[in-house]
């Protein structure tokens, strides 16, 4: 059914720029009534596809929600300072790892999204987190997830933790580790993907050779969001 509905709004999401880029040509083919206008019609029309064919894609990926979350989230939200009876606590790195020694720590288990980029299927792929250390010499965090998952975070900032996300709004860099069958093969194997903040950027690189994944970030989302 999701992914129906996916196809669905995804078509529709995607003929949007078309439809409004014919309007203009209209309007453009009426002041400029020669070859001009030709070709700006059919300039707007091709980079209508373009975009069109990505937020198709987009929405196939992440799903519709998950598009529209992104595309009317506001930044300034996530900087709000969560007030003394909320259930979302703003928390330091050594704070939550502290919290999680002493099993005090409020959210418990969800699916991983880094820099915009689902670990496994959208909200599916729960893993239940089983430790969490901070360096403060080095400035890292380090997540043991169940399933032989973990991530390592550098210079992790501005955490924000509820009963049903954990969110970690920027870090300089983020290694997931994992384990899975490996291509043409039953045994498992060790596999990475790593997002690294270069240049307001963030540069991917992984090992996965049994799916071509395109790894999907942006520096505009945030570095870490688990939900539950």
């Amino acid at each position: 059914m999701k992914k129906l509905i996916n196809l669905i709004t995804g078509i529709i999401a995607g003929i949007f720029p078309l439809v409004v880029a014919g309007i203009f040509s209209v309007f453009i083919y009426n002041e400029l009534q020669n070859v001009f206008g030709i070709i700006i019609g059919v300039l707007l029309a091709l980079t209508a596809i373009w975009i069109g064919i990505q937020i198709f894609k987009k929405i196939q990926q992440n799903g519709i929600v998950d598009f529209m979350a992104v595309v009317t989230a506001s930044s300034d939200l996530d900087n709000l300072e969560p007030s003394a009876n909320s259930n979302t606590k703003k928390r330091t790195a050594k704070e939550l790892a502290e919290l999680n020694h002493k099993n005090e720590n409020i959210f418990k288990e969800g699916t991983l999204k880094i820099f915009g980029d689902w670990h496994g299927e959208p909200y599916q792929n729960s893993l239940k987190i089983m430790r969490i250390d901070y360096n403060e010499e080095l400035k890292q965090m380090e997540i043991q997830f169940s399933e032989n998952t973990r991530i390592v975070i550098d210079e992790p900032d501005q955490i924000l933790e509820s009963p049903s996300v954990l969110k970690i709004l920027s870090a300089k860099n983020i290694k997931l580790e994992f384990q899975h069958i490996k291509n043409g093969s039953t045994e498992e194997a060790s596999y990475f993907k790593n997002y690294k903040v270069v240049n307001n950027r963030v540069q991917t690189e992984s090992n996965l050779d049994w799916i071509k994944h395109k790894i999907d970030t942006a520096i505009g989302q945030d570095a870490l969001i688990i939900f539950n």
